[in-house]
């Protein structure tokens, strides 16, 4: 099958650029490998901002006695959270669904991988088929970065270590999670299971958290976590993970952790490998794809990277 356009992607950048090619006219062809809407509205910005208002109502209700409001019975129930925030995710997925449909834009719930460029324009294949673009949008998103330290990998095959997908779909609270990275997705989710009673430990190299926020905003934010009960280790490198415990080096002494779970949150990698890009002669930089102003990637043409 042709068309004039095919995206490898379905979130933010992929499912809004079918959406407007396919309203301006192009047969479209967007190709997901699972939800449409990406990591943001499965597994990053909505399901733990839907996580993080449920904690504001429980904390607001817990803690409201200084305004005039007593709650008696207080509780919160994180299995009805995690049901209540898959149910929004699924009204949003089928929003986006219905807005590429609405657009003519053809879906297909797969893994696409470029096979090669002819005179027709790009092949790509999924689920056993090809198909033939004359434009390639490439919007195949990140994904968290797994350096390598002894047992995380196996950590994560253990189901101790999460990475955002999995703590997401966890349906009962650690009693503590240790957090490796104190950056923004670290930081929200220790908020929240700091709200419902885990005690939480957040582990970052740098001397500070949040990345490069203002210092000012930044202290005053760690002090308010730390108010909350959230315990921080900076300065801090783990260096290995166990069945049951986190080790990290600080001052030049190691000390383990035991824990429930850990969250690894130290950033993310560009979703580049294995799509084929070397059939096109993609130029690529550290994984990710090198873009002019116009996000075009010169060695490939026509090519559209994002």
């Amino acid at each position: 099958m042709a068309f004039d356009l095919i995206v490898l992607g379905g979130g933010p950048a992929g499912y809004l650029a079918s959406e407007r090619a396919g309203h301006a006219g192009l047969s479209v062809l967007c190709i997901e490998e699972r939800s449409v809407g990406g990591v943001c509205l499965n597994e990053g910005c909505i399901p733990t901002k839907t996580l993080l208002y449920s904690a504001k109502l429980y904390d607001g209700a817990a803690h409201g006695e200084k305004y005039g409001v007593t709650v008696e019975g207080i509780k919160i129930d994180h299995a009805k959270v995690v049901a209540r925030k898959d149910k929004v995710v699924k009204t949003l997925v089928a929003g986006v669904s219905a807005a590429l449909k609405a657009n003519h834009v053809t879906l297909v719930n797969a893994r696409g991988v470029i096979t090669g460029k002819s005179d027709e324009g790009y092949t790509v294949e999924a689920n056993g088929e090809t198909y033939i673009g004359k434009r390639l949008l490439i919007a195949t998103g990140s994904s968290p970065a797994v350096p390598p330290i002894p047992g995380l990998k196996e950590g994560i095959a253990a189901g101790f270590v999460c990475t955002n997908r999995e703590i997401l779909a966890l349906t009962e609270k650690p009693e503590h999670l240790v957090v490796i990275g104190g950056g923004v997705i670290g930081l929200e989710l220790a908020s929240y299971f700091t709200s419902i009673g885990s005690k939480v430990t957040v582990i970052e190299m740098l001397d500070h958290i949040a990345g490069e926020n203002d210092p000012e905003l930044v202290a005053l934010l760690k002090k308010n976590f730390e108010k909350r009960g959230v315990t921080f280790q900076l300065n801090a490198k783990v260096t290995e993970v166990t069945a049951n415990a986190v080790k990290y080096e600080k001052d030049g002494a190691v000390t383990d952790i035991v824990c429930d779970k850990v969250l690894l949150s130290i950033g993310r990698r560009a979703n580049t490998s294995g799509i084929g890009l070397e059939s096109i002669h993609v130029l690529t930089e550290r994984g990710a794809v090198v873009t002019d102003a116009h996000y075009e990637n010169q060695s490939a043409g026509s090519l559209r990277g994002g």
